[in-house]
């Protein structure tokens, strides 16, 4: 009895107790990735942060590829894809198989390609330098990491890999820029700081993956792990790859 009437006496000294919560649309920025949208209640968040995780071959620079390109063509958001992986030349002629012209998009100031080295120690404040110079010359507003393994590689312990992703988490997310940034676990040099970045720093990860079908046919799936701030989808996608790039469908893999 008393617990009910200091729920009672709650009521009358603050009429807003039971008040309904009204939820605040955010806008939401489409990725510009053929069926991945609807699978994120219209896309990511201005300043969004995810993760791209996935084996060797599983499609990761053609997807984060597709996230740029077609961000700066199709939708007026200039964007840096810098690449680590495989030098810039190589990257725009594979990715022109798919449609996608970088040269023709650089020319007009819609998206910066870059080749960075992988530096120990300072170097990487450096690379971050680059990273965010480039962003303000052409006023980008996604930045694509291909791969976040690579880009820190020089941290030599668990403190500093740790230390150095909250720094770039905050400092992107400030900017207001949009980023996805590409991952390996196998590759990383320390697989425990690998979960720590997953779990505690990135508002978004998706998941690619390779797998043999009961046809014996090499197929890739798709799953968003994680996304702040929508009910995403939580079932494999199938993945197809066109003559566009990466396509993601509606149906489960």
């Amino acid at each position: 009895m008393q617990r009910s009437e200091n729920l009672e006496t709650t009521k009358e000294l603050f009429p807003t107790f039971q008040r309904q919560v009204k939820a605040t649309a955010v806008p939401r920025v489409p990725t510009a990735i053929p069926g991945l949208d609807p699978l994120l209640q219209g896309g990511l968040q201005r300043g969004d942060f995810v993760l791209l995780s996935g084996g060797v071959g599983a499609g990761k620079t053609t997807f984060s590829c597709q996230f740029a390109y077609n961000g700066a063509m199709f939708l007026n958001e200039p964007a840096v894809f810098a690449t680590f992986e495989e030098d810039t030349e190589s990257l725009k002629r594979n990715m022109m198989r798919f449609g996608m012209d970088l040269d023709a998009l650089e020319k007009e100031g819609k998206i910066r390609v870059l080749d960075l080295e992988i530096l120990e120690g300072q170097g990487l404040g450096s690379n971050m330098e680059v990273l965010l110079g480039a962003l303000d010359k052409i006023q980008g507003k996604r930045l694509v990491v291909d791969s976040l393994t690579a880009f820190l590689t020089g941290a030599k312990d668990k403190f500093d890999y740790r230390f150095l992703m909250h720094l770039v988490y905050k400092t992107l997310k400030r900017e207001g820029v949009m980023t996805l940034m590409t991952i390996s676990k196998m590759d990383l040099p320390n697989a425990e700081a690998g979960i720590g970045v997953e779990e505690f720093v990135a508002d978004g990860i998706f998941q690619l993956e390779s797998y043999v079908s009961e046809s014996m046919e090499l197929k890739t799936r798709f799953l968003v792990r994680k996304m702040r701030g929508c009910d995403h989808s939580r079932k494999y996608h199938s993945v197809a790859f066109t003559q566009e790039g990466v396509h993601i469908l509606p149906w489960s893999a």
